[in-house]
């Protein structure tokens, strides 16, 4: 990986579609699709080992994933010394209060529940690039 990149963590292919033209289509950016939470963290382990991590200036991660649910995903990231600032737009079906909660607790920029739309998405797409903190290395 050698271009800055969003990561989309989204097993629904209907809504990994959409969220991926969205960004291509607001901000022109490389997205990397994985499936499940397992994939994700093996994708940044991977990241983090090579010292490529900071070319992900964005997550946006589903809470509900096979293997490895998106709140568990978003509890490595940011106990991670390497990935904690990373910033996470939580993209969701879920209406539940206490996953809002814990979402906030962990620092998500963006909370957009599914169906989503581009002007929804475009704005945490500014906030994340507004929030990325200048990673050294």
């Amino acid at each position: 990986m050698s271009e800055p990149c969003i990561l989309l963590v989204e097993d629904n292919a209907d809504d990994a579609f959409l969220a991926s033209r969205i960004v291509k289509k607001v901000c022109n950016e490389r997205i990397v699709v994985v499936r499940d939470g397992e994939e994700a963290l093996d994708l940044l382990a991977q990241m983090e080992q090579d010292g490529s991590h900071t070319l992900v200036r964005l997550v946006l991660l589903d809470l509900k994933l096979p293997k490895l649910s998106g709140l568990d995903v978003l509890k490595t990231i940011r106990r991670s010394p390497q990935l904690r600032d990373l910033p996470v737009v939580v993209l969701t079906s879920s209406d539940n209060d206490l996953d809002q909660e814990r979402c906030r607790e962990l620092g998500v920029i963006d909370y957009i529940f599914k169906p989503m739309t581009a002007e929804r998405l475009q704005l945490a797409l500014s906030e994340g690039e507004r929030s990325r903190p200048a990673f050294s290395g």
